[in-house]
């Protein structure tokens, strides 16, 4: 398979911020470049309801893979579930026009691409690191993800019962996302092709904001996400409807963990019940 490098544009946006610490994230902002799927296969048709948030980075009005900015899941026919560093960059203004594709490969001819109607990201964002409320939804026109079934939100708390009966002690969480991939050893590359992919990561931690998974592909056999990645949903493989968690953090290679906004707490649901119904 003939990879792509992302464009310079679109890898400097996200290189802001330092990557957390291997015990929890500590960065308020974006992680520090745009990645696939580690270890990951091609999606094709599944997990449709996972798209591409593109932003025009070159100005030339043709939106594709060069314009990818991070990942995200429709969670209603019109609200697309990413995360608060995606829209709150400072390469990308307020105002700025957002568009989402659900295309598996964003290089592929005449995809279709959904011009945003607004966008809103949680306004306590980057004001405490220990809870970086990074979540932001993308306002969709009306009918145009007919034919898609939006994911679902967990109920309040889910994860704590969840693990409180044992039922994440061995779990899998799916990773799907547009990033690069990378490299699992030497100098850090991080090759990029713009398709969706999906990969498997075993539990490791639950905190009282985050969900962390272990992305060692060399002692688990498994995979992670790295950058570009950003927004897109965890999916617990026992329930794979549901997001529960999406992309925040992680190790600066992609090698390592990965610590993800959990939906099911309280300062989630706050933002996220003014866009949704809540279950």
């Amino acid at each position: 398979m003939k990879f792509r490098q992302l464009p310079a544009l679109a890898i400097a946006s996200l290189t802001l911020a330092a990557c957390s610490e291997p015990s929890l994230p500590t960065s308020t902002l974006a992680p520090s470049a745009p990645s696939t799927i580690v270890n990951g296969t091609y999606t094709g048709s599944s997990f449709s309801s996972v798209g591409a948030l593109l932003f025009d980075f070159d100005k030339n009005g043709v939106i594709n893979g060069d314009d990818l900015f991070c990942s995200g899941s429709l969670i209603s026919p019109t609200v697309f579930l990413t995360a608060a560093h995606c829209v709150a960059s400072s390469d990308t203004p307020p105002g700025s026009q957002w568009y989402v594709s659900f295309a598996p490969d964003l290089y592929a001819n005449d995809i279709e691409v959904i011009r945003a109607d607004a966008y809103y990201y949680d306004p306590q964002y980057g004001h405490d690191q220990a809870n970086l409320h990074d979540l932001a939804v993308i306002i969709l026109p009306a009918n145009s993800t007919r034919g898609l079934t939006p994911y679902s939100l967990p109920t309040r708390g889910e994860l704590d019962r969840l693990s409180a009966k044992g039922g994440l002690k061995d779990a899998i969480f799916y990773n799907v996302g547009y990033g690069t991939s990378a490299t699992r050893s030497g100098k850090p590359r991080f090759p990029y092709d713009g398709r969706r992919y999906v990969s498997e990561s075993e539990f490791m931690a639950l905190r009282p904001y985050w969900l962390g998974l272990l992305m060692n592909t060399h002692a688990t056999g498994l995979g992670g996400d790295c950058y570009g990645d950003s927004g897109g949903p965890k999916l617990l493989e026992s329930n794979p409807g549901v997001v529960y968690a999406t992309v925040t953090t992680g190790d600066a290679n992609c090698r390592a963990t990965s610590w993800d906004y959990r939906t099911d707490t309280d300062a989630a649901r706050a933002f996220l019940g003014r866009f949704v119904t809540l279950p």
